[in-house]
């Protein structure tokens, strides 16, 4: 969903954080897939990461 290969999603998984630089990109897929009908799953996901990356949305890289 956010265009990234397996590798590169896991480690956003793991740290998301560390991804501040890219969180606005990451918020924005990640909204679109909170609201697919088709896949609660997604919905799911979705959400935790935009949880865990809500301290760093819309912030700019220090």
């Amino acid at each position: 969903m956010c265009a990234v290969d397996w590798t590169t999603a896991r480690r956003i998984a793991s740290q998301p954080a560390a991804y501040a630089h890219r969180a606005d990109f990451l918020a924005a897929r990640f909204a679109r897939e909170a609201l697919n009908p088709a896949d609660s799953g997604a919905r799911w996901c979705s959400s935790v990461m935009l949880r865990e990356l809500s301290p760093v949305i819309g912030r700019s890289p220090a």
